[in-house]
């Protein structure tokens, strides 16, 4: 009965995901054979033509055999669901076309806010830019078209996805672009952070400065700074992040990035208020909070609305913290443009206050709120982790 079930389960496949397995299973140098021999070493049986029928896109395989094939090709189960996810946007891919006019199409798209198109538009010039003779210019322009991949799978929240496209990218290091191995080693800086891998996002910001200051690229260097900055502030080492995020600023003021010399001045004055210097902190946020408003800077300007509420919090001022939460909140989701990282920051610390404050009713609709916000989110924020460890524990105790 339970087969019979599973092959009902299975009538419709997935040529996307079909044309993935395919393409990790010529990765590894593997036949359909060796990989029902895999498999079995695993603990599992897919035998070698259900295999090609998943890899034609006949049907689809179960759970079990997702875990499976997992675990033989060295993959989060999470990148085959995003794969499928992505076959809404095959309808945008363009037939044809000049692979870096492709690429200089999905940047604008990207920049423009029509990411779906961007990455139809990246696949189908990598695809292009494949077909080609591997000389040394094309081997730079696949690097480039996959880390700009990467950076669009990043806004879709496929960071499986977006990893497999950066280690792609660096396979190819000693024949890509200093420039280029920096940008991509910062990308999976920030995937890592965002995935709570402290370590090794830290050791790959560490080798693009090293490479960003070796070749003069300041801009790329007070990117890594950040990235080490923001690093160093949730492993709680505030002291230290003060450092990167000042340089940081420091370098893109210099370069004429007002915008990102503006999120390091955020930044450092976060971190005094992680030190318990509130004074200083409230200062530092205050002075960035009137450039924010100046510049028209709205994402920064609810940044510095949230990091406020912190300090406020903090301080056991409530009042003043619920009112710099909805200033944010305002912020955060004006017209179609929402950030759900800072929107599930400021309900978190509604919620912390409803539960001091003893209101069940208040402290039931922030819950709602994270829970609703969560499902957007794959960054392992400090907060994110101390929303999960709550939910896991409630599981535990029910």
């Amino acid at each position: 009965m339970g087969s019979q079930s599973e092959e009902a389960s299975n009538l419709k496949g997935s040529i996307r995901l079909g044309s993935y397995l395919r393409k990790l299973r010529a990765g590894y140098g593997y036949s359909l054979r060796r990989v029902e021999e895999r498999a079995r070493a695993e603990g599992g049986e897919i035998d070698n033509s259900q295999l090609s029928r998943y890899e034609k896109g006949i049907c689809y395989p179960s759970f079990d055999k997702l875990r499976i094939l997992a675990n033989v090709f060295n993959v989060s189960i999470q990148s085959f669901s995003d794969v499928v996810d992505l076959e809404e946007y095959e309808d945008l891919k363009p037939a044809s076309g000049d692979a870096n006019e492709l690429q200089e199409q999905a940047i604008a798209s990207l920049k423009s806010g029509d990411i779906g198109l961007a990455f139809a538009m990246l696949e189908r010039a990598i695809e292009l830019l494949t077909e080609r003779p591997l000389d040394a210019e094309t081997q730079e322009q696949i690097g480039r078209a996959r880390v700009n991949q990467a950076a669009v799978l990043t806004r879709l929240g496929k960071l499986a996805l977006a990893e497999q496209e950066l280690r792609n990218a660096l396979r190819l290091s000693d024949r890509l672009s200093l420039r280029l191995q920096a940008r991509a080693l910062l990308a999976l800086a920030g995937i890592h952070a965002d995935q709570g891998d402290h370590f090794l996002s830290e050791m790959e910001a560490d080798r693009a400065y090293h490479i960003a200051t070796q070749e003069s690229m300041d801009v790329l260097a007070a990117h890594a700074l950040n990235s080490h900055g923001h690093v160093m502030h949730q492993r709680g080492r505030a002291a230290e992040a003060i450092e990167r995020f000042r340089e940081a600023a420091r370098l893109f003021t210099q370069s004429g990035e007002a915008f990102e010399a503006l999120r390091s001045r955020i930044n450092v004055g976060a971190c005094y208020v992680a030190l318990g210097k509130y004074r200083e902190g409230i200062r530092l946020l205050r002075e960035s909070l009137v450039e924010a408003r100046s510049g028209g800077h709205r994402h920064l300007e609810a940044l510095a609305w949230s990091n406020l509420g912190e300090a406020y919090y903090r301080q056991s001022d409530p009042r003043r913290a619920k009112g710099c939460f909805r200033e944010s909140d305002a912020l955060a989701m004006y017209n179609n443009e929402k950030h759900p990282a800072i929107l599930f920051f400021n309900a978190y610390y509604e919620w912390k206050m409803a539960q001091e404050s003893e209101n069940p009713t208040r402290e039931r609709i922030a819950f709602g709120r994270l829970k609703a916000l969560r499902s957007t989110l794959e960054r392992r924020s400090p907060e994110v982790a101390a929303f999960d460890d709550h939910v896991e524990r409630g599981r535990a105790d029910a």
